[in-house]
C-alpha cells in the first residue's frame, strides 16, 4: 500500500481514510489522482476489515463512524463533510450566518443532530447534541457534556479524536463567516460574531446513537408503543419542560416547587427551582398549570417558587384511567411478543 500504514483495525482505517481526504481533498487544493488511488486503496482494505468489531478501551470515536456503509458510501460521506473550501464571508450579519450553518450540517452530518443558537446579537453557539461516536475519552470521566474552546480544538483532551476532528470541521465552517479586526492593544473588539461550541449542554446530555444502517429491515427489535393520554399530554404542554421537585433551602424546604434539572459533565443531575421575580410574571405560567388539572400557588409575596399542591379531582381521575389502560395494553402486547417466540421456537 501507498498510501495506508499499520492498519490493524476498522477505526484505524477510517482514521487514516479521513487524515489523507482532509490533506489530498480536490477542494482543498489537493491532487484528484492521489485522491482516487486512495480511495481505491481504502475499498481494497475495507474489504478486508469491514466485519471488524474491535472496540478497544481507548475508543477514538472511529469505531461506528456510519456503521454497516459499504467502502463507496463511506468515501462519499468524508468527501460531502470536507467539500466546503475558503473563506464565505460576503457581509452576511449572524442571523443569516445561523441559516446558512444550520442548512450546511443537515447536509453534511444528516445522521447527527445539532442544537444553533444566537443567545444574543452577536453571539452564535454550536452544540454537538447526537451523533454515532463517542464523544468523550473513557479517561476524561466527561459523560454528559463539555464546553469547547474553538481557539484550541487541539488541545481538548477529554474528547475522542473523532469528535475533535467534527468539531474542528465546524469551527472551521463557521469561521469562514466571520472577520475579526479587533485590537486588543488598544480594547477594540470588531468582529462578526462571537463563537462559541460544545457537545451537548447542562440541559440536555449528548446521547451517542448507532447509525440505522447497522440494522436491516425485519431485524428491528420488537418495541412497545402507546399513544400519549390526553390529561398526561396537557401536564408535559403546561410543564414546558420543568418539573416539580424537592429543594433543599430554607425558603423552599418541605415544598415541592417548579424547577429544571441541569446535568454535571460526569453524568450527576442537580435539581434548581425556577425563580420569579414578579406575581405577574409565574401568573401567566400558573394560569397553564391550572388550565392543565394542577393546583399550585406562588410561594413568595410577589415572586419566588411556584408550589405543587396536587392535581383537581378530574384530573387525577383522567391520570389513573390513563396508567390503567398503558398497563393493560403493555400487557397485551408482551403476551403477543411471547406467543409468537413460542411459534418460532416450535417452527
Amino acid at each position: 500500500m501507498t498510501y495506508f500504514h499499520n492498519i490493524h483495525s476498522l477505526a484505524e482505517l477510517k482514521k487514516q481514510y479521513r487524515t489523507l481526504a482532509l490533506a489530498n481533498h480536490p477542494d482543498k487544493g489537493g491532487s484528484t489522482q492521489a485522491m482516487q488511488h486512495i480511495n481505491a486503496e481504502f475499498a481494497r482494505l475495507y474489504d478486508i476489515w469491514k466485519n471488524d468489531t474491535t472496540v478497544s478501551a481507548g475508543a477514538s470515536g472511529y469505531e461506528s463512524d456510519y456503521t454497516e456503509s459499504t467502502a463507496q458510501q463511506y468515501a462519499e460521506y468524508v468527501y460531502n463533510e470536507y467539500r466546503w473550501t475558503g473563506s464565505n464571508y460576503e457581509g452576511q450579519h449572524a442571523p443569516e450566518v445561523v441559516e446558512l450553518i444550520r442548512r450546511w450540517l443537515k447536509e453534511t452530518y444528516p445522521r447527527y443532530k445539532f442544537s444553533v443558537r444566537r443567545p444574543d446579537c452577536n453571539s452564535i453557539h454550536i452544540s454537538l447534541m447526537q451523533a454515532d461516536f463517542e464523544a468523550f475519552t473513557a479517561a476524561s470521566g466527561v459523560k454528559t457534556y463539555a464546553d469547547i474552546n474553538h481557539y484550541h480544538i487541539d488541545s481538548e483532551t477529554d474528547l475522542t479524536d473523532r469528535a475533535r476532528e467534527v468539531m474542528q470541521n465546524v469551527c472551521a465552517f463557521v469561521q469562514s463567516y466571520n472577520f475579526d479586526d479587533s485590537d486588543p492593544m488598544t480594547d477594540y473588539f470588531h468582529t462578526n460574531f462571537y463563537l462559541s461550541l460544545s457537545i451537548g449542554t447542562y440541559k440536555r446530555p449528548y446521547r451517542t446513537s448507532l447509525s440505522k444502517l447497522q440494522c436491516c429491515k425485519g431485524d428491528e427489535q420488537p418495541e412497545f408503543k402507546h399513544p400519549e393520554g390526553p390529561a398526561h399530554k396537557a401536564i408535559r404542554q403546561a410543564l414546558g419542560g420543568a418539573r416539580f421537585g424537592f429543594y433543599d433551602s430554607r425558603r423552599a424546604d418541605g415544598r415541592m416547587v417548579l424547577g429544571t434539572d441541569s446535568f454535571r459533565s460526569d453524568g450527576k443531575t442537580s435539581f434548581w427551582p425556577k425563580d420569579y421575580s414578579s406575581a405577574k410574571t409565574a401568573q401567566k405560567r400558573i394560569d397553564k398549570l391550572t388550565a392543565a388539572g394542577i393546583r399550585c400557588r406562588l410561594t413568595g409575596y410577589n415572586g419566588d417558587h411556584i408550589e405543587f399542591l396536587g392535581y383537581t379531582d378530574s384530573t387525577r381521575v383522567a391520570l389513573e384511567k390513563e396508567r390503567e389502560e398503558y398497563i393493560a395494553a403493555y400487557r397485551k402486547w408482551q403476551a403477543a411478543q411471547q406467543t409468537t417466540i413460542n411459534q418460532n421456537q416450535a417452527s
